[in-house]
């Protein structure tokens, strides 16, 4: 005795039905049958009708959903984007479609990027399914992205920085990245036992990681390498002061003791530099730090080894490492504004200045 059935799989751009007969020679045969069919339509989508929207889901399913937060969100936020897409087929989709989903972006080179990186992606992926035979996002034309100036916090900001009324907590942050140079997600993850202070030592190994849904979880490093960076004899009484006053194992944590939360870390960022502004006289209406945000410490510090490099003081590598960047990346980034640092008439800040 033969068995039959036919089952509904999807639906069509038109919203008709996608219909498949299965046949079997036993009950159990046909129900394995139709659950095997329907799991292969779903992750296996290579008919010549599978739309954008749906093979780029489960592209990013296959491909990206395993990666950190940060990475997702960007994927999803570029897949927003090629909305205008969605409804299509994907082998009806052309380069010219492509390339008007990227001019419509064209005010914002960065974004443009990585939307036709992203679209490139989907449709390298397609062709390794079976689905096309070309790549329409190969090629794209992109506006020119014009690189941001990194800005150098003058003598003048740092003395703001000095005198801005800031809470225990804040100015214990500010001036960890001043003096050692983290990224802030760096320095968002240090613990207490990060320093080993009777050697002189604070061990990065470890950063946080901020999600736009609030949550937040430790990640490792941005290049994935764990340095360890000196302490300085002056700042060891703060930090040992600052650090009896805890409730957490956590240097910077929330009420609760947990990691701090993006909002948390946003809402810090704008106190700091309200209370900069005040510090350098300007109000509400007059914002003398506008655009500034916790890097610039990064960049100050980054450009003073950068400087003592040239002086022949310490080495690119070291000066690198204390940095967590490899020595090529450090001298492409920092080495082309030593010339604005000479003529803005930089001088070396001391720790007695930072602190």
């Amino acid at each position: 005795m033969k068995y039959n059935k036919q089952i509904t799989l999807g639906y069509d751009l038109n919203g008709k039905q996608i219909r498949k007969w299965v046949h079997a020679n036993t009950i159990r045969e046909l129900n394995e049958k139709t659950e095997r069919l329907k799991l292969e339509w779903k992750l296996t989508p290579n008919t010549s009708d599978v739309t954008f929207r749906r093979y780029s889901g489960e592209w990013f399913k296959a491909y990206k959903s395993n990666r950190s937060a940060r990475t997702q969100e960007m994927y999803q936020y570029a897949l927003r984007k090629c909305s205008d897409l969605d409804r299509f087929p994907l082998k009806s989709i052309t380069k010219t479609a492509c390339q008007q989903v990227v001019n419509a972006l064209w005010e914002t080179p960065k974004t443009a990027k990585i939307v036709r990186d992203t679209l490139f992606q989907i449709f390298k992926a397609a062709i390794s399914d079976g689905i096309l035979i070309r790549n329409p996002a190969d090629g794209l034309s992109l506006p020119e992205h014009k690189k941001k100036q990194i800005h150098l916090l003058t003598e003048w900001e740092l003395d703001g920085i000095r005198r801005a009324a800031l809470d225990p907590t804040d100015r214990m942050f500010v001036t960890i990245l001043q003096v050692f140079g983290l990224r802030p997600a760096e320095a968002l993850a240090l613990q207490i036992t990060d320093f080993d202070l009777d050697n002189n030592i604070l061990r990065i190994n470890k950063a946080v990681e901020l999600s736009n849904d609030n949550s937040s979880k430790i990640k490792d490093t941005k290049t994935g390498k764990d340095r360890e960076i000196p302490v300085p004899e002056e700042i060891k009484p703060l930090l040992k002061e600052y650090m009896r006053g805890l409730k957490s194992f956590l240097l910077f944590a929330k009420k609760d003791g947990g990691l701090m939360t993006k909002s948390a870390y946003r809402r810090m960022q704008e106190r700091v530099w309200k209370a900069v502004n005040e510090a350098l006289g300007g109000d509400e209406n007059h914002n003398l730090v506008s655009g500034r945000n916790f890097y610039e410490f990064r960049h100050r510090r980054s450009t003073d080894l950068y400087y003592l490099c040239q002086k022949g003081i310490i080495s690119t590598k070291k000066a690198a490492e204390l940095m967590g960047h490899s020595e090529e990346v450090f001298i492409r980034i920092y080495s082309h504004i030593d010339e604005k640092k000479e003529n803005a008439g930089y001088i070396y800040p001391d720790l007695k200045a930072v602190l």
